[in-house]
């Protein structure tokens, strides 16, 4: 990983689906890159649902550093540049 790869960090924001998020994580590791942060995910226990842990296939450890907080500020708090990405 270059360093550059290593300051980047993907959020995702009230995931609803577990399997999303293990889908994410798996993209995240493919690309190169290692940090997932949830902010307020609807299940409490999100990286550890069966379908989480499925769908990361081969990126569980990104799914084991994933950092959960409560909102968006707090998971843009170490932030100094972002782009934001909605499917809506």
């Amino acid at each position: 990983m270059t360093q550059a790869f290593s300051r980047v960090r993907f959020i995702m924001v009230q995931p609803s689906h577990p399997g999303n998020v293990g889908s994410a994580a798996r993209a995240i590791k493919t690309m190169g890159f290692s940090e997932l942060v949830l902010v307020a995910p609807r299940h409490e226990d999100v990286i550890r649902h069966p379908d989480a842990l499925a769908l990361a296939s081969g990126a569980t450890d990104v799914l084991e550093r994933a950092r959960v907080y409560g909102t968006l500020e707090q998971a843009l708090a170490p932030v100094t540049l972002a782009f934001a990405l909605t499917a809506r």
